[in-house]
């Protein structure tokens, strides 16, 4: 992976491929808005981020999140971390200095073994179920993986998932395991046809076990 600067623009790369860049983050910033709507009214929110990136979706969370919540950021890669440090802190608004923030460098995966231990959790590490930026982390969306970070949700709690658009054998595979899901399109510019879908989703009513 790469940090390409030219003037005020930033974009991070990988194989030559653009993930993200600080020229449109309104999906970003959605993803944390919704995440707070969806636990307002808990007392102390437990929120656990896979994914720092450039920082928008964490610093929209800060900006909804009470005094008494945490976020955990789970982020796999060191040089993004030191990226946000060092070069882009101010396009968050240095997010990961906040109090509220605890920074882990590690596989997402780690922090959802333990069940009922989030109010949400909220997956920014791809481009979606479909464009995969780190093979290991197709397991997180099949059945296997989409159970363990269900269970690892509170009473109440969600799942959080953006997307570079709609993927209809994600949405077939969480029907399937009866999981409760809602699909939130986001347009950037007007006109747009298509763009970053974001999904929320909730454990079964009833457990199949």
């Amino acid at each position: 992976m790469a940090l390409h600067q030219r003037g005020r623009r930033y974009a991070i790369t990988s194989c030559n491929n653009v993930l993200m860049t600080n020229e449109d983050t309104g999906s970003e910033r959605a993803l944390g808005r919704l995440t707070t709507a969806m636990v307002r009214g808990v007392a102390r929110p437990r929120i656990l981020v896979g994914g720092l990136g450039m920082g928008y979706t964490l610093r929209a969370i800060l900006d909804r999140l009470p005094r008494t919540g945490r976020v955990v950021v789970a982020e796999l890669l060191p040089a993004v971390v030191r990226w946000n440090r060092e070069r882009i802190g101010h396009l968050s608004r240095h997010s990961i200095d906040d109090p509220r923030v605890r920074l882990q460098i590690t596989d997402v995966v780690n922090l959802v073994r333990q069940p009922r231990a989030w109010d949400a959790v909220v997956l920014d590490v791809d481009n979606g179920p479909e464009w995969i930026v780190q093979r290991r982390n197709l397991a997180l969306y099949g059945r296997e993986g989409l159970t363990r970070l269900l269970r690892s949700l509170r009473p109440g709690g969600i799942l959080a998932l953006w997307s570079s658009g709609r993927h209809r054998p994600f949405e077939r595979r969480m029907r399937a395991m009866a999981v409760r899901w809602r699909r939130y399109r986001c347009v950037s510019r007007p006109g747009q046809p298509t763009g970053p879908v974001l999904y929320i989703a909730r454990p079964p009513t009833r457990s199949s076990g």
